[in-house]
């Protein structure tokens, strides 16, 4: 059986598509700074009148930009031409986890000394039980990290 020679360069095809991808994510990449910079510009009349909503809020916001910026990694990682890794994905878990427990926390605090807060049972279970599914999550999640194969710890 003979060949019949394709109408279209697919070598040609193959290497346009693949300029677009990278360029796709040059893009992704170039717009999470922007949204980090712009996150951490608007954090800053935070910065000038301290009192407990604003440091809270300044906190918030700081560990918003690590989350973004680590979603930087799997794109740098892609346009390097290295594997995939799950890395990053794990430490936005974690750092989104540790930031919801400060916020419970915070806001608590805030909450039980703004008003004449009744230390009752039914108040403090639903944040007892919020502190302890992110404390779960956290511990999967390093548990998970600690198991990747060491090569990709390398990698990373």
């Amino acid at each position: 059986m003979e060949k019949r020679p394709y109408k279209l360069n697919v070598k040609l095809l193959r290497v346009l598509l693949i300029t677009v991808d990278d360029l796709m994510h040059f893009l992704v990449a170039l717009i999470l700074m922007v949204c980090a910079g712009l996150i951490l510009v608007q954090t800053i009349p935070h910065l000038l009148y301290p009192d407990t909503a604003s440091i809270l809020q300044v906190l918030n916001d700081v560990l918003l930009v690590l989350i973004v910026m680590e979603l930087m990694w799997p794109i740098v990682r892609f346009l390097k031409r290295k594997p995939f890794s799950l890395n990053p994905f794990l430490y936005i878990g974690m750092i989104s986890s540790i930031r919801r427990i400060l916020l419970i926390e915070a806001e608590h605090s805030i909450v039980a000394h703004a008003k004449d807060y009744a230390k009752d049972w039914s108040a403090i279970w639903p944040v007892l039980v919020e502190l302890g599914v992110n404390v779960g999550i956290i511990l999967i999640l390093a548990i998970a990290l600690r198991l990747l194969p060491s090569q990709e710890k390398e990698e990373a």
